[in-house]
């Protein structure tokens, strides 16, 4: 992939991101716990995607998702924010299962925090992909 192919996929990440994002906090005000859950994972994911791709030119698109926290903390390096974004995103990976495959309704004391880690992950994205916006 050309550098160029590489900056054109790491911007319609952010959007992806933003769209999970926004559908999650709908679901959250409507108080539907469990879509606002698996919304708020999808765009922390997507906001990885835009991330590492940005930084690094191409992101792992491997179905196990749990080695995604150390690539993000990987193409950040030493920026302050990569601690704080790997425990996001690992977070809402280690959710994942439960979210979307669990027998379980999840609650909103759950949703919460999941949705708030994923307003964090996009709002870095958006400073690395879009600065200045």
């Amino acid at each position: 992939m050309t550098a160029a192919e590489s900056l054109n996929y790491a911007r319609r990440y952010p959007q992806k991101a933003e769209e999970y994002l926004a559908s999650a906090e709908d679901n959250l005000e409507m108080e539907r716990a469990t879509p606002a859950a698996g919304d708020a994972i999808h765009a922390g994911i997507s906001a990885k995607d835009a991330i590492v791709t940005m930084l690094t030119g191409s992101t792992s698109k491997a179905k196990d998702h749990a080695r995604s926290s150390g690539e993000l903390r990987t193409a950040l390096g030493s920026r302050p924010e990569a601690a704080s974004a790997e425990k996001a995103l690992r977070e809402l990976i280690t959710a994942k299962g439960d979210v979307e495959y669990g027998t379980t309704l999840v609650t909103l004391r759950r949703a919460e925090p999941l949705v708030r880690r994923a307003q964090a992950l996009v709002d870095l994205a958006r400073r690395i992909v879009r600065p200045g916006h």
